[in-house]
């Protein structure tokens, strides 16, 4: 099984260096606000969609570790992939700023749950391929690769 320590480790390399992905923190650097909503196509999620569900999921473990319920279905409904109502520089800077923070929050709550741990594992798994999403958005709209 893997241990607190190796968590930890893993989501500090994503953030810093990348897992088979851009770092996490370099991830939505010098997105403008009209770049962070562009979608490829109808039916298709955003950047900012894509921030707001590694959000929303974070924030469920965050609410897990501290014993709270999961939401119920009409919030994970409304907020799940959710659509900013505001699109302005100041909004997403906003978003952009509790990305950073949630990342911080959740190794936080990592180096001192007693429960729900093995959800962090699967936040490795499942922002990495978010942010690896975030990535080929990126390329599809010609904007320069994170290495």
């Amino acid at each position: 099984m893997i241990e607190r320590d190796d968590m930890i480790k893993g989501w500090d390399t994503a953030w810093q260096s990348g897992l088979w992905a851009a770092p996490w923190s370099r991830a939505l650097e010098g997105l403008t606000a009209q770049q962070a909503a562009w979608r490829p196509g109808p039916q298709r999620h955003s950047i900012w969609q894509s921030v707001y569900h590694l959000l929303f999921w974070r924030d469920v473990t965050l609410r897990q570790t501290r014993g709270e319920p999961r939401p119920d279905d009409a919030e994970t409904e409304r907020r799940n992939w959710e659509e900013p109502t505001d699109m302005s520089p100041a909004a997403w800077q906003k978003i952009v700023d509790r990305y950073e923070a949630s990342h911080q929050e959740m190794l936080q709550a990592l180096r001192t749950a007693d429960r729900e741990l093995m959800r962090f594992l699967y936040h490795l798994f499942h922002d990495n391929y978010h942010v690896g999403q975030i990535m080929q958005l990126r390329a599809l709209q010609g904007l320069a690769p994170i290495e």
